[in-house]
Formats: C-alpha cells, sequence, structure tokens
C-alpha cells in the first residue's frame, strides 16, 4: 500500500480562483434538524459567564428610522428583562461602514430600508469589501427585509446581493402588514421557538437555497406572499462567520425582542468563543447516529447536535479523525470543537473495497492536518481505492468509531462503497 501524503488533499486553498468556500460551525439544510437524530449524551463544557453581544446598526443611505429605533428598543428590552439570560447586548450605529468600524464589533446589522437595492448601489466598494471580510473572518451580519435582500447572494431576475449568504437566493415580494409564519426544528432548536409567530412584513424577501445548504428557521404559513413554504427567516455560513436573514421585522410591532436576540446570538457565534469540547464517549455516539443517518438517507446531515451545540459535518470530521488518533495512541483526553468551514467542492472516485488499518490511520492524521493549517476540510483524500469525497470521509471515520465503541479496538479494515453521501 502506497498512500501519497503530500498530494492526497485538493488544495483548496483562498488563491484558488474556483473554489467557493462554505460552511463554519453550523451549516444546515432545511431538513436535516428534523431528520437528523439529537445527541442527548453528549456535553458542552465551557464558562457559564454572561457573554457580551457587540452591535453594530448601520443607518445609513437607505436605512429606516423606525427599524433602526426598533432594533435599539428591542435590544434594551432585552437587557432591561433578562429575555436572554447569559447574554447581554450593546449596540451603536454608523452612517458609515469600513473595516476600522466593524473591528469594534461582533455583528452587523443591516435594518429594513427603501429597497435591498438602494443598499447595494450605496455602499462603497471599500465598504461592501470591509462587510464582506468582516463575516468571512468568523463575525456576524443580520439583515432584515432590504437588509435580507442585500445580504443574500442573488435577488432572481433583480440584482446581486453582498454574498454574505452564499447559498441564499432571493424572491422580490409585495405585501405590507402582519403574517405568520412557521417555526421549523431548527428555529425551534436553536432559536427557541415553535409552532406559528405573527411578525410585521413590509414586502421582505422569500428566500431557498441554491448551491449549498442554509438553515432555515422559519417559513412563510400562508400565500399572503405568494410563497408559502419559502424560508421567512433563513442562516447561512460565509467563510468563518454566519448570517441571518429576516423577511419579516421582529423588531416592529407586534416586536419580538427575544427572537431578534437569538437570530443575533446565532449570527454573532459568540457563545461559542468559550472552549467546548467532547468526550471519546460522545463523539462516538455522535458518529453511530451520524452513521445511522447516513445508511437510511444515503446522504450525510448537514450537522448534528451534542448536547445542544449544533456541530457541522467539517467539524464533526475534525473531531472524529482527532478521536481516531488518540484512541490509536492510548489517548482519552477530551477533544476541543473547532471552526473547520467544508470544501467548496469535493471529488469522489472511490471504488468499493477495503481500506485498512493502516492505511485509514494515514489519512486520518492527514486530514486532521490539513484541517488544523487550513482550517477547513479537504475536498478528498487519496487511497488506494481512489479519491475519497468529503461525505465519503465523515461515513467512513463514523464506521470505524461506532465499530470501536462496541468493539473496544480499531477495526483491522474497513469496508467502503463508490457512494458519494454528498
Amino acid at each position: 500500500m502506497t498512500l501519497n501524503l503530500g498530494t492526497s488533499f485538493a488544495a483548496n486553498s483562498s488563491s484558488t480562483s474556483n473554489v467557493q468556500i462554505k460552511n463554519t460551525t453550523n451549516t444546515t439544510v432545511k431538513t436535516t434538524a428534523t431528520s437528523t437524530k439529537t445527541v442527548s449524551t453528549a456535553k458542552t463544557v465551557g464558562t457559564t459567564s454572561t457573554k457580551t453581544v457587540r452591535v453594530l446598526i448601520y443607518n445609513g443611505n437607505g436605512a429606516i428610522t423606525s427599524c433602526v429605533t426598533g432594533i435599539k428598543t428591542a435590544l434594551t428590552s432585552v437587557n432591561n428583562n433578562n429575555l436572554v439570560p447569559g447574554y447581554k447586548f450593546t449596540y451603536a450605529t454608523s452612517t458609515t461602514i469600513s473595516s476600522s468600524i466593524l473591528s469594534n464589533y461582533d455583528l452587523l446589522v443591516m435594518p429594513g430600508g427603501s429597497s435591498g437595492r438602494t443598499y447595494i448601489n450605496s455602499l462603497s466598494s471599500s465598504a461592501k469589501s470591509a462587510i464582506k471580510n468582516f463575516v468571512y473572518t468568523g463575525h456576524g451580519f443580520l439583515g432584515i427585509c432590504a437588509g435580507a435582500y442585500a445580504g443574500s447572494n442573488y435577488v432572481d431576475s433583480m440584482y446581486s446581493g453582498l454574498g454574505v449568504a452564499p447559498h441564499v437566493r432571493s424572491k422580490s415580494v409585495i405585501h405590507e402588514g402582519t403574517l405568520p409564519v412557521t417555526m421549523t426544528s431548527s428555529g425551534s432548536s436553536l432559536l427557541g421557538f415553535s409552532g406559528t409567530l405573527n411578525l410585521a412584513h413590509y414586502n421582505g424577501p422569500a428566500m431557498y437555497a441554491s448551491g449549498g445548504t442554509i438553515t432555515t428557521f422559519a417559513t412563510y404559513a400562508d400565500s399572503s406572499t405568494g410563497y408559502k413554504g419559502y424560508g421567512a427567516i433563513v442562516g447561512d455560513t460565509y467563510g468563518s462567520g454566519r448570517t441571518v436573514l429576516s423577511g419579516p421585522h421582529p423588531e416592529l410591532a407586534p416586536q419580538n425582542p427575544t427572537l431578534l436576540a437569538k437570530m443575533m446570538i446565532w449570527a454573532s457565534n459568540v457563545g461559542s468563543s468559550t472552549s467546548t469540547s467532547f468526550t471519546m464517549s460522545q463523539i462516538n455516539t455522535a458518529a453511530k447516529s451520524v452513521k445511522t443517518y447516513i445508511e437510511t438517507n444515503k446522504k450525510m446531515p448537514s450537522y448534528v447536535t451534542i448536547s445542544g451545540t449544533q456541530v457541522t459535518m467539517a467539524q464533526f470530521l475534525k473531531l472524529l479523525t482527532s478521536d481516531l488518533i488518540n484512541v490509536n495512541s492510548g489517548s482519552s483526553s477530551a477533544i476541543t470543537l473547532t471552526s473547520t468551514t467544508a470544501p467548496g467542492s469535493t471529488v469522489n472516485t472511490l471504488k468499493a473495497g477495503n481500506i485498512q488499518k493502516s492505511e485509514y490511520l494515514k489519512i486520518a492524521n492527514s486530514i486532521n492536518s490539513f484541517i488544523n493549517t487550513n482550517n477547513r476540510a479537504p475536498s478528498y483524500a487519496s487511497s488506494t481505492l481512489g479519491k475519497i469525497g468529503f461525505g465519503s470521509m465523515v461515513y467512513m471515520f463514523s464506521k470505524i468509531m461506532v465499530y470501536y465503541a462496541s468493539n473496544g479496538r480499531l477495526p483491522s479494515y474497513v469496508s467502503m462503497t463508490s457512494s458519494s453521501y454528498l
């Protein structure tokens, strides 16, 4: 057996022009939250001190004063009434955007405005670059109504957005008034709301996934927008950062300060700034859940939840390979969750057959090293059976760790099929 460790992975670096990086800590598809088993035995390790989310609200050209004011009054209510225990919010407004200004904040809010096109046309090229870099390097973006149009990748048949939600496309909607939205299981597990909520709506977009996976927190519950079932509140990832886009206005009457705050927390990802670690047992239990999902659905889930912490498949691949390396070295140390993005593309030329223990251990070490260097999963790993795609990597190491959990030893080999499990 030979393994070319020097060329096992597609480089997928920032210098590769055709790479689209996606995913950081929590990438989901609309249906995954209802299909993926929650691993209840895992435990999050971290501090319980109050976390501060630093919010910058844009109030430059195109922003509507009532929307800016609504965000400020909602956050004041959250702070004064302790509506989200463990979090407090500081906020400021700015008529201009620059890298130096953004450096003082965790989250940028583009509020309701005259139109998303106005935002796009009004922002200077340097301001647009600053926003994209801000999110890409691990910060948050919340776009409401016009801000949601502006944050999406493209508004169908109209114009390109900032692209900080690179896998979200928007449909233009004409509707004003209160309307119902249905919270998804993701909305329930991540934002803490379920059922139907009535929210203000003033021509905000209907959204859907294109070219990647997104988290749909809520959908339009009726046909008043013309887009029943489309995303009303969605989340996406860009580089190491997160974006939430909302067609409705939780900051306007009937105001929902808690929902707004939870959307900001998810986007800013401030809660993950404390160290989160998982034990070998927790990771192996999650591996069983992921393995079962893949074998049932013939594709990998977008995430697995471990004791309330949503772990993407890119992050989980890092946990799996670290877990395997620890097992092989005799270590039982807990493994820290890290920010790991998924590859923008993947290649799978895998043939059915067995990968021997010595080979899968070398592959695990190489993947782990690649992620440590690049903060992202590789597009593929080379093996004697061909190139192992991203989904097949996750499945392979899940199988290995499930076997270990059941038998107390690593398998002599792992059997693989040609399926890519994307």
